[in-house]
């Protein structure tokens, strides 16, 4: 049992008000939750869990149920929502607060469904999953659930999506679009009532990953991964028959050429002598998916954790997943894939917001600067940049044109924030240009 755990469990068997867990990525969150929970549940407690989509309360649902052999786990579900196919068999459904059972129970749903419903003080203890994501507002709805709150989540990911202008918020304190756990955090009346935690390892990245994305954090984790114990390497070399080849060949090269292998590398397009495409950049797009098809091609072995070490196995299309800031160039990639061939329908493309949560062996990010030519904040936003480098458990290969280097030279953040509130763009910027010079003192630009 780690430290933490048992922390969060005298928290809960005791009488605190509000407990913070910040955890990197691929750090057991989840389990981290669930294990915490055995405190509440040997003293008959009233439990509630909240998380943010539907996928992560099932998934949490079955989680306790398979941790706790004598307890049901009612899951609070919108009216006509589809019971998943092999949801373990304690998971209860239920749609209305009227069917909420009496005494002690552990009851999981979303955010967006508990706001529905009324619960004054109708458990003792709320706790909150991926709580990073879930706006102030959001929590403001479900706050009188209980009296008692456990927050666990990720401060390195992308901030909470709202659907409304916040510019009338920028330098309010309580701001109904931040985080609720920053505004927990960054309350000082709260000082004396906080419980503040920190998990401490980082299981999902390759030792020398979990160094790097670090710096997008304000605290310090460890990996649970040894150096050179992640890795990908090509069996075979088949002739190179595009530019996306011999780059990937190139980059595969690089990471090879330490003590360590390293485990990402950044793989460049020339941008075109014309100047960027307008809109959605096909070429980079079909670039892109010739370098998952390569990977596939050169038989490439993955190890992803120390039993694979010494017998790594081979990467299939399942292992490999793609992420662009843009859903069009998602599907301009996705389509190219399928041209490769249907075998390649396996490997997941979308946004970095959908791949919050998820992992693959090996990950190709089409990177959020290629193709712009002014950067905004959405582009700067260091949650996406955080969460295309964090979601593999062996390589990330990011693809991109060659112009970021002199766009991030030549546009510099004009520091236009409201008066007293911290430079987001400003810290983007630099990020960025870290994230890209840590590429280049490795000798991983390619």
């Amino acid at each position: 049992m780690s430290a933490v755990v048992r922390e969060l469990r005298s928290f809960v068997a005791g009488s605190g008000v509000v407990a913070v867990v910040k955890a990197p990525p691929g750090s057991g969150k989840t389990r981290t939750l669930v294990e915490s929970l055995e405190a509440g549940i040997k003293k008959r407690l009233r439990i509630l869990v909240a998380a943010q989509t539907n996928n992560q309360v099932d998934e949490i649902s079955d989680r306790i149920a398979e941790r706790y052999s004598d307890l049901s786990v009612v899951r609070f579900a919108s009216s006509g929502y589809p019971r998943p196919p092999g949801t373990h068999p304690r998971v209860v459904y239920i749609e209305r607060t009227s069917s909420i059972p009496d005494g002690p129970i552990v009851m999981v749903g979303t955010v967006a469904k508990l706001a529905l419903s009324s619960f004054d003080g109708d458990f003792d203890i709320l706790f909150v999953d991926e709580a990073w994501q879930m706006a102030w507002a959001d929590f403001l709805t479900i706050r009188q659930s209980a009296d008692r709150y456990v927050f666990i989540g990720d401060p390195g990911q992308i901030p909470p999506t709202v659907s409304i202008d916040v510019d009338r918020w920028e330098s309010s304190d309580h701001g109904p679009h931040l985080a609720a756990p920053h505004l927990i955090m960054a309350n000082p009346q709260l000082a004396s009532v906080r419980t503040e935690l920190r998990l401490p390892t980082c299981h999902r990245l390759p030792y020398d990953s979990a160094r790097l994305v670090n710096r997008f954090y304000d605290f310090e984790f460890d990996s649970q991964a040894k150096p050179g114990e992640r890795f990908v390497r090509a069996v075979k070399r088949p002739a190179a028959a595009a530019l996306a080849d011999d780059l990937l060949d190139r980059a595969l090269d690089a990471m090879w050429a330490h003590r360590w292998p390293s485990t990402t590398a950044i793989i460049q397009l020339p941008t075109p002598d014309g100047g960027l495409p307008a809109g959605t950049d096909l070429k980079l797009a079909q670039y892109t998916a010739e370098i998952v098809a390569r990977l596939i091609a050169r038989r490439c072995e993955v190890s992803t954790d120390s039993s694979e070490k010494n017998a790594p196995r081979l990467l299939r299309p399942l292992d490999i997943g793609v992420v662009s800031t843009h859903n069009l160039m998602n599907t301009a990639v996705h389509k190219e894939l399928l041209k490769f061939s249907p075998k390649f329908a396996d490997v997941r493309v979308t946004t970095p917001e959908r791949w919050q949560g998820l992992q693959r062996p090996v990950m190709v990010a089409v990177h959020p600067l290629s193709g712009v030519r002014s950067p905004s904040s959405f582009d700067l936003e260091t949650g996406r940049l955080c969460v295309m480098a964090s979601r593999h458990q062996s390589a990330c290969f990011f693809v991109t044109r060659d112009h970021v280097a002199a766009t991030l030279n030549d546009h510099l953040p004009l520091a236009d924030q409201a008066l007293g509130c911290p430079d987001a763009v400003g810290k983007g910027h630099a990020l960025h240009s870290d994230f890209l010079e840590y590429h280049r003192e490795r000798n991983l630009v390619v």
